[in-house]
């Protein structure tokens, strides 16, 4: 059990408390680690510090900590400025699945 306040319970997310949390997602990837799934209710505000919680516990890869990245700016806003080859593999894996999809005659996701 963490003290403090989730994420999902504050109406609104400062540019700190933003920071904070890209910087706990940039550690946790340069510690091996990411968190496969970034999104409000995994963070704890305790006093001015971030917790993350329920970590994944997958092998990180570079498509994983582009996932972490790209999470980042889909729920917080936080902008992704790594285009590293994870990043370009996660997005045309992407774009090939929807393709698929299409000819198959299936919604893309």
């Amino acid at each position: 059990y963490i003290e403090g306040i989730e994420l999902v319970d504050m109406p609104e997310i400062s540019d700190e408390v933003r920071g904070k949390i890209k910087q706990s997602i940039y550690s946790l990837h340069q510690h091996g680690m990411v968190s496969g799934d970034p999104h409000k209710g995994n963070f704890i505000l305790q006093g001015n510090e971030i917790r993350i919680i329920d970590l994944s516990g997958k092998r990180p890869s570079r498509q994983r900590k582009a996932k972490d990245r790209i999470d980042l700016e889909r729920h917080y806003g936080i902008k992704n400025n790594v285009r590293d080859i994870g990043f370009y593999l996660l997005i045309y894996k992407k774009k090939l699945r929807n393709f698929l999809r299409r000819i198959k005659g299936k919604e893309k996701r």
